[in-house]
């Protein structure tokens, strides 16, 4: 893709799509912009709000040269303001932010300058869920050291957890996400359109740090939108196109064994626990709810745990949970996550990092 020279100067831009954030919108700026560099943009597309975002970004705009904004009369949703977004990136690299998490001020810095390191066009860093005390809940994808990936084994990756498909802990290359990557989808629109475009290419690098905390707060879109059984499904066809793409990668396939360990993992996180979650989580009638955990339950079976033992416990754990437990497994998990939580405390590993 050609740049012009003006391109070029810009070094990263960071797309914050925002509707109704409420009053900590100006703190989030004043966090962002302490976050980027004076070779980097950012971009806010105000995707429908009526709570008065708009005068706040306004004023916000006038004190900082570096910052644009595209305002939506009518909301389209996160994608679409993403993908507008994009429309007027500039950079080399973009970052994608969400207004209501926590980060390390350090996390652009450290992400291009692994880009400047391995050359990859994707550079991600660990993360992790934090409800809005500060208390760790969940890694989401953490590597022991520094990692270049090559070919098929970027997708084995993306199916074990190792590159999730949030989009808020890495910085891509601009020319590889093209015009409209994300689908118009009300959830996971994320995954949608990064999973298999990173499966496709040549590198990928992992940082081990966690740099990115996602914050679970009452209310926000993790808490109060859930996915349907449709989009859940469509994500599992995505996994097993990811898989495909890694067995076949032209520079260099993963081998099959890798492959399949890697869709094992990924099948049961991200359909069978992901749609009994959504039962426990989502406002669903008792014969609903019930029907969802018939079919988070088909085709999980007990003797997988072994091979998943090899790779995540936690994950494991939850597999031994749901298979052994049935329709009581809302119970079970919740009895679980109790103990769990009571023992991170007691370690102080659930502690703000």
């Amino acid at each position: 893709m050609g740049r012009s020279a003006s391109t070029s100067r810009v070094r990263v831009s960071a797309i914050l799509a925002v509707r109704d954030p409420g009053p900590d919108l100006a703190r989030s700026l004043r966090d962002i912009r302490g976050t980027l560099g004076r070779a980097d943009e950012l971009i806010v597309v105000d995707d429908g709000s009526v709570d008065g975002t708009a005068a706040v970004l306004r004023a916000a705009a006038r004190r900082n040269r570096r910052m644009s904004v595209l305002s939506v009369p009518v909301s389209g949703g996160v994608a679409a303001a993403r993908n507008l977004g994009l429309t007027r990136a500039r950079g080399e690299v973009v970052w994608f932010v969400d207004w209501d998490d926590r980060w390390d001020r350090r996390i652009v810095e450290r992400l291009y300058q692994g880009r400047v390191d391995s050359g990859a066009p994707v550079v991600s860093c660990g993360a992790d869920l934090q409800d809005s005390r500060g208390r760790r809940r969940e890694l989401l994808g953490t590597v022991r050291r520094p990692t270049l990936l090559t070919g098929g084994e970027i997708g084995v990756a993306i199916l074990d957890g190792r590159l999730r498909g949030y989009l808020w802990n890495k910085l891509f290359a601009r020319e590889v996400l093209g015009d409209a990557p994300f689908p118009m989808r009300r959830t996971r629109s994320d995954f949608a359109g990064s999973a298999e475009l990173m499966a496709r290419l040549s590198t990928a690098y992992l940082l081990p740090d966690i740099l990115f905390h996602h914050v679970q707060r009452p209310g926000s879109l993790t808490t109060v939108r859930h996915p349907s059984l449709a989009t859940l499904r469509q994500s599992l066809q995505i996994g097993e196109r990811v898989a495909h793409l890694a067995r076949t990668h032209p520079d260099r396939p993963a081998s099959p064994a890798a492959v399949e360990a890697a869709l094992r993992q990924f099948r049961y996180r991200e359909w069978h626990l992901a749609v009994a979650g959504t039962a426990m989580r989502a406002p669903l009638d008792p014969r609903t709810r019930q029907d969802w955990l018939r079919v988070a339950l088909e085709g999980a079976r007990l003797r997988d745990v072994v091979p998943l033992l090899r790779h995540d416990v936690e994950l494991a754990a939850r597999v031994a949970a749901l298979t052994t437990s049935g329709s009581h497994y809302p119970a079970v998990y919740r009895s679980y996550v109790a103990v769990r939580s009571g023992a991170r405390r007691a370690s102080g590993r659930d502690r703000r990092p």
